[in-house]
């Protein structure tokens, strides 16, 4: 699977205190990580390490923490060919701040509005990804791959993000971005406003693909007309910075392996889970192994589509890179369903990492179902 990941590539500096933030006091940090990120350096960087050849386009400027981006892609193997250097503008920064004790945090995203100027991508992608950051680099991709499947993440609503909307592919838009274009507020004790929300971009997006990020909710979808959402895994969460980076990640190898679009979701929402004990986006990235033997503990390895060759190569480290062939088809959907008067979701509450249980097939077409006791 080739991919090329086309968005913001940055340095992430995490800060950890044990207090409020509160303005005018001074707190001072002696617990600070330092490590590459941004969204769609993150997701490059797991395809990569999860066997994926990744080619990445970003925009970096022309000091030390370019350096630092540019050798962390290099370990885990993805191509830096279309990384560019700005001379004028340092390469953007995300300062994090995190609460030991209320697990709340603060993001200073420190943006430098530098694009790239060459759209010559000399490959042919399988897959093409991006954060929607770099408008014209985008809007060239897709003119010319028209039909290569697309991955856009929609964390905001201006113009140029709801035009690049309008080519298609899949759009993996987050809760409030899902509100503002929706005009619509979920409401979880009423699950139709989340089957409202979901059909009012469906029918704005009518050629696009659809999944609602939720936070800790889980994330919502639909498949064969019926609206479903995939719940959490409950973890003992450390850090949830990166976890939808993780997610739409997981995802998209998912469905460029031929997972379909259910088990493709179930493993991004396994990873994401993971990715939430771990401090930092970056370093918080689960393997490929620590998945699929998590999907295998709960649904069974026969279940599990990367278990489809014998030949799998895995590993768990980032020099180690893990390798996986094609898997087949199959489903994994959400029980308890919920009644609506335009249509139905399936919903429960978070399933327990350490004590969601395996159900038997119940659907009759090979799915499993992941069932809250």
């Amino acid at each position: 699977m080739k991919v090329l990941c086309i968005g913001k590539s940055c340095i992430e500096t995490t800060c950890v205190i044990n207090e409020r933030l509160e303005e005018g006091k001074t707190i001072t940090i002696e617990n600070k990580t330092e490590c590459s990120g941004g969204l769609i350096g993150n997701i490059a960087y797991l395809l990569g390490k999860w066997g994926a050849e990744v080619y990445i386009a970003s925009m970096l400027g022309a000091d030390d923490g370019a350096t630092k981006i540019k050798k962390d892609f290099e370990t885990i193997g993805v191509k830096t060919d279309y990384i560019e250097t700005s001379f004028d503008k340092k390469t953007a920064q995300i300062i994090s701040i995190v609460n030991e004790t209320t697990k709340n945090k603060t993001i200073l995203d420190i943006v430098t509005n530098s694009f790239l100027k060459k759209y010559s991508f000399g490959i042919e992608p399988d897959v093409i990804v991006s954060d929607g950051n770099d408008f014209n680099a985008l809007v060239s991709a897709y003119d010319r791959y028209p039909k290569v499947p697309s991955y856009l993440v929609v964390t905001h609503t201006n113009s140029e993000m709801l035009e690049l909307c309008k080519y298609g592919g899949t759009l993996i838009i987050n809760k409030g971005a899902a509100e503002t274009i929706s005009g619509m507020k979920f409401d979880y004790n009423n699950s139709a406003t989340l089957v409202n929300i979901y059909n009012k971009l469906k029918q704005r997006f009518s050629k696009s693909e659809i999944i609602i990020t939720l936070k800790e909710r889980g994330s919502l979808y639909s498949i064969n007309g019926q609206v479903k959402i995939m719940p959490t895994i409950t973890t003992a969460i450390v850090d949830t910075n990166g976890a939808k980076d993780t997610f739409v990640g997981a995802f998209v190898y998912g469905m460029g392996r031929n997972f379909g679009l259910e088990k493709s979701i179930a493993y991004a929402t396994i990873a994401a889970s993971i990715s939430t004990t771990r401090l930092t986006s970056r370093n918080s990235i689960p393997s490929l192994t620590e998945v699929s033997t998590y999907y295998d503990s709960k649904f069974g390895p026969q279940n599990n589509p990367n278990n489809d060759n014998t030949n799998t190569q895995t590993g768990t480290t980032e020099n180690n890179k893990e390798t996986t062939s094609e898997p087949a088809n199959q489903t994994v959907s959400v029980s308890n369903p919920v009644e609506t008067p335009e249509n139905k979701v399936e919903q429960t509450s978070s399933p327990s990492f350490e004590n969601q249980e395996k159900s038997e097939n119940d659907d009759g077409n090979g799915a499993v179902n992941l069932n809250v006791n």
